[in-house]
């Protein structure tokens, strides 16, 4: 079992990768994409790939190490929450290393879209057209490839949410809060899996995002500077599983 002083180390490092993901995310996730990607116009996205490619090529870099930080935030809570129950904070670590795993493997299919562009063998082949929609449809394989990543980070995050939440380590209310933000995160996404279109909808592209943004950022800040209330015992506390 870990130390209490081993607990307060891994909630001030899931606090500060989770707070520094949060901004990295923006500019990786958000930022780069509305910079250079058109819905519905795969030739201004092409085209504005070839002229920004170095933009896309460190947004690409910046994912591969947040999802690499991504695991070493889930170890930090594993840390963290194992003498809750060694069970589902191994549970919720696997989920967490799954999605990063599907999601730094995702990031090759976004770097394939430089390479279909550029590459003058295929500008000899294939019409500028079909260049185009290839590269279209790349684009459209990370964008389902990141939902179904979100899908394991959504059920990952449920979990130490869950196992927070009986532990008293943080606010009740806030961790209740992060066990229904995480779940609604999972639903919509898996809605959106099935319906394709659905994340056109207001509700279901705000609703997915917001209240699983004020839980991290809330969590990471109150995990930094707060850290946790350890219970004065050593023994485990009891969950239902």
């Amino acid at each position: 079992m870990f130390t209490e002083s081993q607990q307060r180390t891994a909630a001030r490092v899931a606090g500060f990768v989770l707070l520094l993901l949060m901004a990295a995310g923006f500019f990786s996730q958000i930022f780069v994409p509305a910079k250079l990607i058109v819905a519905d116009d795969a030739a201004a996205t092409a085209q504005n790939i070839l002229d920004s490619e170095r933009l896309f090529r460190i947004g690409a870099a910046a994912d591969v190490l947040i999802f690499a930080a991504d695991i070493v935030m889930a170890v930090a809570f594993y840390v963290l929450l194992k003498a809750v129950s060694p069970g589902l904070a191994l549970l919720a670590t696997l989920w967490r290393t799954a999605q990063a795993t599907i999601m730094i493997t995702n990031t090759i299919a976004f770097l394939s879209v430089p390479a279909v562009l550029s590459d003058p063998g295929n500008a000899d082949r294939l019409e500028t057209g079909q260049l185009e929609a290839l590269a279209n449809t790349y684009i459209g394989v990370h964008t389902t490839g990141f939902s179904v990543g979100l899908v394991m980070l959504a059920m990952g995050n449920a979990v130490f949410a869950y196992l927070l939440l009986k532990s008293r380590y943080v606010p009740k209310a806030l961790a209740a809060w992060g066990v229904f933000a995480n779940i609604v995160l999972a639903t919509f996404t898996l809605a959106i899996l099935i319906f394709p279109g659905a994340e056109d909808t207001a509700a279901i592209a705000a609703g997915r995002y917001v209240p699983v943004f004020f839980f991290e950022v809330i969590l990471g800040g109150w995990l930094l500077t707060k850290s946790v209330r350890l219970p004065q015992t050593t023994e485990p506390v009891a969950v239902a599983r």
